[in-house]
């Protein structure tokens, strides 16, 4: 039998993304996708028009999204699935909406800091409404590297971020690991860590501290706190080796094994054609479905 295809680490413009939720969907039908979660960062915003994308398809298509955490004195990703859209808790929107403001007070602050580093002929012309125009969603860097590259501050978004958006970046407040995973368990949902051996808002960072060796410890901390998933097949993962340790890892925890590609499209370099290839027989889906319906 051929390989079941998945994509459920997916970004639209209603985050940092190139492709709106419905052009997601079209695409996942041109690639023989099956398994489909659009996760955009810290928003809700694009799931009904997702959803309703694909009903009129084949494809099996459930809520999720990607919340930053603070867990200790650092940042994560955690990935969080959802039965449906009515399932998500008020109280996790309304917490999510909050997440929303944060990004654009980060994000003006983020702005003032540039306009005084960047060269003098083009200080003060990164204007706060512009790079909100140009983000359909919630506002993160991507949307201000593509008003720099606009204005010709840079050449590329990369350009930005390796002269200016790492450096003089303004870390937000985030949601606390416990309480994320809280809010997303009493919604029925799957709280996963994303890309853990990523290279940054991940469990394992050496280059910031967080050493491998580290990693169970950490990880058991969170299971403890009720997460239930671990994303071990993952683009970077798969360069330097590491999903095999990611998978062990996850399965000494008894953690459901997920993978993907992460899709953001162009704004991530990535071509439509890797979309849904991650190399994994989507059986993650049967165990979202037990959690779902205890």
């Amino acid at each position: 039998m051929p390989l079941r295809k998945s994509e459920i680490h997916m970004h639209s413009v209603f985050s940092d993304g190139e492709f709106s939720p419905s052009e997601l969907v079209d695409l996942a039908v041109r690639n023989q996708v099956s398994v489909l979660s659009l996760t955009d960062h810290d928003t809700f915003d694009g799931i009904p028009e997702f959803l309703q994308s694909a009903e009129a398809t084949d494809i099996t298509a459930f809520p999720g999204i990607e919340i930053t955490v603070k867990f200790h004195n650092f940042n994560i990703h955690m990935l969080a699935y959802f039965k449906d859209y009515e399932s998500i808790n008020p109280k996790l929107r309304d917490r999510v909406k909050k997440m929303t403001q944060t990004r654009e007070t980060r994000m003006r602050q983020l702005i003032e800091r540039v306009n005084e580093v960047i060269p003098d002929r083009f200080q003060g012309k990164i204007i706060f409404e512009n790079v909100k125009r140009a983000a359909e969603g919630v506002l993160a860097r991507p949307h201000l590297a593509r008003e720099m590259v606009k204005l010709g501050i840079v050449s590329s978004t990369g350009q930005a971020f390796e002269r200016y958006l790492v450096k003089y970046n303004v870390e937000r407040e985030n949601l606390d690991a416990p309480i994320a995973i809280a809010m997303v368990r009493e919604s029925g949902g799957v709280p996963v860590l994303a890309h853990p051996g990523e290279r940054s808002y991940s469990l394992v960072c050496p280059e910031k501290g967080r050493q491998p060796e580290n990693a169970p410890v950490l990880l058991e901390e969170l299971k403890e706190m009720g997460l239930l998933g671990l994303e071990c097949h993952y683009p970077y993962h798969e360069r330097i080796g590491s999903v095999d340790y990611f998978v062990g890892l996850a399965n000494s925890f008894n953690l459901i094994v997920t993978g993907s590609r992460d899709f953001h499209g162009f704004y991530s370099h990535q071509k439509a054609s890797i979309f849904g290839t991650t190399k994994m027989e989507p059986v993650f889906l049967e165990q979202f479905q037990k959690v779902w319906a205890a």
